[in-house]
């Protein structure tokens, strides 16, 4: 089958009347399968609200999932990414209940758990003193009170100069995770960022090789790039990480950088970036990412370029053209001649083994609904000896499917008849 993943925005837009075409071609359940992702359901907690009023949005919006997804979600394990059919009405009820679980970092709301009988009480009660109490590294409160580096530190850890402790650590690290959330601190944190390295933003924002570019603004400041702390994203796939690191150094520094903006209409906050970097690499898992916002579509082309993955980025329109080009419905039949056309195309990769040739083709059409690439082995002197229909499967895809399999072979056998064993 041919796998989709739609941004939230283009999913919204359809179920506001958007994209009919788009939503046309897309619903065909035997060809194309459209994922959700747990960072949908994100999207749609961003807005929440207990008015009567914007549960009924919420819940409208919860059911269009169902409607185009058929329930299929991508998860998280920790070790990879897994599709499972699952009500996002139940994720979102599961989101609702831990809302309030990360609001306070604190040492005391960390130890809540250890709470019960008097003995665990009084021993849970003595280690939080103890660990509240440990002085952060000397370096580092200097670099606090530094009257050069204060100012920027405390807009990063607000409040941890007055309790350099790792108690005031939590506390702080706390304010800093719902500033960036809900704030416009982040606007703050890549100016300074870049004015630091002297990058030119308006230069940087069109970057033809922005990678190319940043790597060279940390090499004339001899310094190392930031990349995901191992601990802070060990309940990630690395491959997760390389795409979530990748995307947010782009819009650090510049290029195609997000608006933040608290002031009038939808909050536009970190929150917001970071969605769209989980986004991205949900993505990798299919082989079509569909995304209609201008900026988050050049980073991801761009993260996915540097990093070689096997899925197409495409904005509404550009989809729509492509399905009408090469996906368009058409008898089992019409695709036994596919691979002959492409025969007579320029477009493959060839090398040579020993005395033969293998060709590599890139197959558009996807024939059956499955297959994506077409190897040919020919002797020397071009004589074919072996045509071999395959699949190039999104680079982060877990495997293939059950279903999968069963839907190419009611199309094999529409167009070839049973086997002469039946």
């Amino acid at each position: 089958m041919i796998f989709v993943y739609l941004d939230w925005n283009v999913i919204a837009q359809m179920k506001n009347g958007h994209h009919q075409e788009l939503l046309k071609q897309l619903k065909q359940p035997n060809r194309i399968k459209h994922l959700f992702s747990t960072s949908h359901i994100n999207d749609i907690f961003s807005s929440y609200s207990k008015s009567p009023e914007q549960l009924k949005i919420i819940n409208e919006d919860l059911e269009f999932i169902t409607f185009m997804t058929e329930n299929f979600c991508l998860f998280n394990t920790g070790k990879n990414i897994e599709m499972d059919i699952v009500d996002p009405k139940e994720l979102f009820a599961d989101k609702v209940a831990e809302k309030d679980l990360y609001n306070d970092l604190s040492i005391d709301n960390l130890f809540e758990v250890l709470e019960g009988d008097d003995l665990t009480t009084k021993k849970s009660e003595f280690l939080i003193k103890l660990i509240k109490s440990i002085p952060l590294d000397e370096n580092f409160i200097n670099a606090l009170n530094h009257s050069e580096s204060a100012d920027f530190y405390d807009k990063i850890f607000p409040g941890l100069k007055n309790d350099p402790t790792i108690g005031g650590f939590f506390e702080s690290f706390g304010k800093t995770m719902t500033n960036m959330n809900e704030t416009e601190i982040y606007k703050d944190w890549r100016k300074i960022l870049q004015s630091t390295l002297n990058i030119n933003r308006d230069k940087l924002f069109n970057d033809h090789n922005p990678f190319d570019s940043i790597d060279k603004a940390y090499n004339e400041f001899k310094a190392g790039k930031p990349t995901i702390n191992e601990e802070l994203g060990k309940n990630n796939p690395k491959w997760f990480n390389e795409i979530i690191n990748n995307y947010l150094t782009l819009d650090m520094h510049g290029y195609q950088e997000d608006k933040i903006n608290t002031k009038k209409g939808r909050k536009e906050t970190y929150r917001n970036t970071t969605e769209d970097t989980f986004h991205a690499a949900f993505a990798s898992t299919c082989n079509f990412y569909i995304i209609n916002d201008d900026r988050a579509y050049k980073k991801t082309k761009k993260v996915y370029e540097k990093l070689k993955l096997n899925t197409l980025v495409f904005q509404p329109q550009e989809f729509i053209d492509y399905y009408n080009t090469y996906l368009f419905p058409r008898p089992a039949e019409f695709d036994i001649e596919i691979p002959n056309k492409y025969l007579s195309f320029d477009n493959y990769s060839e090398e040579k083994k020993e005395s033969r040739i293998l060709r590599t083709y890139f197959i558009h059409h996807f024939p059956f609904d499955f297959f994506n690439a077409m190897n040919l082995e020919a002797t020397e002197n071009g004589k074919a000896h072996k045509l071999v229909l395959g699949q190039l499967s999104p680079t982060n895809k877990g495997g293939t499917y059950y279903f999968e399999v069963e839907k190419l072979s009611q199309r094999l056998y529409s167009a070839l008849g049973n086997d002469v064993d039946n």
